[in-house]
């Protein structure tokens, strides 16, 4: 089975074509092709809808006809064409979703609608054996959640952020620090060249209560004071470090939490690190030793399959035709808001 995938739904363009085998475990990424805006984006401090829907109508074309050239497969012989259509900005939903379904009535092939965050949460599956059912952390710009994937289509919510998603608060700090969207990699970097830890005291809130949900919003706004009244470039170094400590803390404290109260009800196996802030090393390695204390795998993909990306959604559109292999409806419209639980 070939799959063309389309992800649009943020700032980043993409396309991608992924081929599984009938007698193959896992899949085999033919081409991608990346069109990042973060350069178009970063003087405003954050994602534009209008500006990034322009470029995904400008450049999607040409990405797909480029991907469809490296990958040595001609359009006849690709079994079908997927795209994100939710969650994610309205307009570039639109546009993605539109291309893959003209593309599909074009070539008679069938049209998979799929949903971002389940993108996200699979394509560990598309490299890895990974057995139903597993826990996902998906920590991104904009989601935080821990869920139990029973299957490729039944997912359980069993804690999200009540207010802002980590990578947004990543992104808040990055900007009161004076830098540019997006602020992940600047934190990490800046971390990194800490002198010294646990200088600042940061709240960790929700760490300790009973459920699995998160919020940040306090601790953003904690982060905003000691900025306000000290010299942000003698502090910053050791604040990042501070910042993305306590941050770390909060998870593995909440995922702890949720792997043993999963494996009082199911037999478990694997923690599954999606999304983008998944590509932060300090991250990957707190959890590395959280899961080895609690005897259960940690899978993290490749950092290139951690942020937005194409192959997340030719695999979820994958593993989907691999049990239904009828089209979705050529009508059916993109979801902004669009929980997993109701897929």
């Amino acid at each position: 089975m070939i799959v063309l995938g389309i992800e649009t739904s943020c700032d980043e363009t993409s396309v991608a074509i992924v081929r599984k085998k009938a007698n193959d475990k896992f899949g085999t990424l033919l081409s991608e092709n990346t069109l990042s805006q973060v350069k178009k984006h970063n003087k405003y401090g954050g994602v534009v809808p209008e500006l990034a829907s322009r470029e995904h109508e400008n450049s999607l074309d040409l990405l797909v006809r480029k991907t469809i050239d490296e990958s040595n497969i001609s359009l006849k012989k690709i079994d079908a064409f997927a795209a994100t259509t939710g969650p994610g900005l309205l307009g570039g939903l639109l546009i993605g979703s539109n291309y893959a379904k003209t593309l599909s009535l074009i070539n008679k092939k069938p049209f998979v609608s799929v949903n971002h965050l389940q993108g996200h949460a699979l394509v560990a599956r598309m490299k890895n054996k990974i057995d139903f059912p597993f826990l996902c952390l998906l920590v991104s710009g904009g989601h935080t959640q821990i869920l139990l994937v029973k299957n490729y289509n039944a997912f359980e919510i069993l804690g999200e952020t009540l207010d802002d998603a980590l990578g947004e608060a990543f992104d808040k700090t990055a900007k009161l620090l004076g830098y540019g969207y997006p602020g992940g990699p600047v934190i990490e970097k800046l971390a990194s060249q800490k002198k010294k830890s646990n200088i600042f005291d940061l709240p960790k809130p929700l760490k300790n209560s009973k459920n699995f949900d998160f919020s940040f919003s306090g601790l953003k706004t904690s982060v905003r004071k000691i900025i306000e009244n000290s010299d942000k470039k003698k502090i910053e170094k050791d604040l990042a470090n501070d910042f993305q400590v306590c941050v770390t803390e909060i998870l593995t404290s909440k995922l702890e939490k949720a792997i043993i109260y999963t494996k009082n009800k199911i037999n478990l196996s694997t923690l599954v690190l999606a999304g983008g802030v998944a590509s932060n090393d300090y991250i990957r390695n707190e959890f590395e030793s959280m899961c080895k204390k609690n005897f259960i795998n940690l899978i993290v993909p490749e950092k290139n399959l951690c942020v937005d990306n194409a192959t997340m959604i030719a695999w979820a559109a994958i593993e989907r035709l691999s049990h239904l292999k009828f089209s979705d409806p050529f009508n059916e419209k993109p979801k902004p808001r669009w929980s997993l639980e109701t897929i």
